[in-house]
């Protein structure tokens, strides 16, 4: 019986030892059998480590074109047999570490030139990550330029000038593509950490998204200015933005993908005129009592409604969050707890300019004198602060300490009031308390700005 012959795309890496040495015994044992014959081998290529441990010595990186009478999943066991008999230890090897060796299958063809797709127990065609890294595009291009990709539908080359133009992350106009995105990452096992941002990307954001880098194997960003959780028109077409600008600041720090997406694209055919109906929206949890909202009704439903939908199309590991947004964070712990516990949410610290001034995308907005009366917000919050660690624990005298620095000219205080951040009450608490909170909202300049900082774990 004449068994059947595919063509099949292998990518070959290394950055210990002799890599060059390694992928020439590589090749010799995966032709030894006769059954499989080397057609194409590109140059090789030294890229710098991405992800995984800090240090990482450089890669070298090729790609194959072979023709054979394997099975894919008899070629992916063959492959992995080569690794183990040239040293690589999969199973006790550090996740994104140095290799020795390391064997992909990218993608396999029939005899009539049709992809072959097959996902579970390891082996995922075509590879679910190609598309998005140039060390793997570029050798391929040089074994098959012409080959069609099958989420971008882009030719290899054509896929690599993409990546090359945009710093290797992958661009995404809908929720749609987000979504088939991510399906394929978490199919080839991959955990994926998640910022979600309305854009206007400062060093806050990307610090949340260098640490998701660090935590998970792929991190991605979601930008979009979400209508629902604006009350003030105004304030919804005066927020910054600037997409192409935050696609270069994502593809500096390891982020894999970004998306966007408009009000009905993650919401297709719910609309009514153009708006989501009052019954669609996601309750915010205790967590939405007071403060904010009371200030800004209808916002935290807003912020609910998009992050459940945000996390039905990502369905992240994790998700990450500032601590600036201290109700929030509240909320967004109320819809994963809603959602079985998934995914985890991780709040991290609020980052702050040299000034102390907390960062938010808004500080853009803020001119001349405002720059420096927005600066009595933090200041009052680390004079509460000074009082809690000086001993003080009554809300009423931290609560003073607070109004008095944030409430000069200039500043339109909303709220300064000092909460227990682990039993959120619609008013404030009396008497004394063992953790505290002091959370601030005032305009300054025009501007509506927000900042918290719990005063027993530290500055935020």
């Amino acid at each position: 019986m004449v068994r059947s012959r595919i063509t099949a795309a292998i990518a070959l890496g290394a950055n210990v030892g002799e890599p060059e040495r390694s992928f020439k015994r590589a090749l010799s044992l995966l032709e030894r059998d006769g059954d499989v014959q080397i057609l194409r081998r590109s140059h090789w290529h030294g890229t710098d480590a991405v992800g995984g441990p800090a240090a990482q010595p450089s890669y070298t990186n090729g790609a194959v074109l072979v023709e054979t009478t394997l099975s894919p999943r008899t070629l992916l066991e063959r492959l992995h047999g080569i690794e183990a008999h040239l040293g690589r230890d999969r199973a006790n090897e550090e996740r994104r570490g140095p290799r020795i060796l390391d064997l992909d299958l990218l993608y396999a063809m029939d005899e009539d030139g049709a992809p072959l797709a097959e996902h579970g127990d390891g082996l995922h065609l075509p590879h679910p990550r190609m598309e998005e890294r140039p060390f793997v595009l570029a050798p391929l291009k040089e074994v098959a330029p012409d080959q069609r990709l099958p989420r971008s539908g882009r030719s290899v080359t054509e896929q690599l000038d993409f990546l090359e133009q945009s710093g290797g992350l992958a661009r995404l106009e809908s929720p749609a593509e987000a979504r088939a995105w991510c399906e394929a990452a978490r199919a080839a096992g991959a955990t994926i950490g998640f910022v979600p941002t309305m854009g206007a990307l400062h060093e806050g954001h990307l610090e949340l998204v260098r640490r998701a880098a660090m935590e998970n194997d792929l991190a991605c960003v979601s930008v979009f200015v979400n209508p629902l959780q604006f009350n003030d028109p105004a304030d919804l077409e005066k927020y910054p933005r600037d997409l192409a600008g935050d696609a270069r600041l994502l593809a500096e720090v390891g982020c894999a993908m970004v998306f966007t997406g408009s009000l009905e694209g993650f919401f297709p055919g719910e609309l009514v005129d153009g708006e989501l109906p009052a019954a669609a929206y996601i309750h915010p949890g205790p967590g939405a009592a007071g403060l904010e909202g009371e200030y800004r009704p209808g916002h935290l439903e807003g912020v609910a409604t998009i992050v459940d939908r945000l996390f039905e199309v990502v369905e992240p590991t994790r998700a990450y969050f500032g601590a600036k947004d201290f109700q929030q964070c509240l909320v967004v712990q109320h819809v994963a707890d809603r959602r079985g516990g998934r995914p985890e949410v991780v709040r991290c610290p609020t980052v702050r300019e040299h000034s102390g001034i907390a960062m938010s995308s808004r500080n853009t907005l803020l001119k001349g004198a405002a720059c420096e009366e927005a600066l009595v917000i933090s200041k009052g919050l680390h004079a509460a602060k000074a009082a809690w660690d000086a001993g003080e624990r009554d809300v009423a005298s931290l609560t003073r300490q607070l109004r008095d620095v944030v409430s000069v000219p200039g500043i339109d205080v909303e709220y300064a009031e000092v909460r227990d951040p682990g039993n959120w009450t619609l008013e404030a608490p009396g008497g004394a308390l063992d953790r505290a909170v002091g959370l601030v909202a005032a305009n300054v300049g025009g501007v509506r700005l927000i900042d918290n900082m719990e005063f027993d774990e530290g500055v935020r």
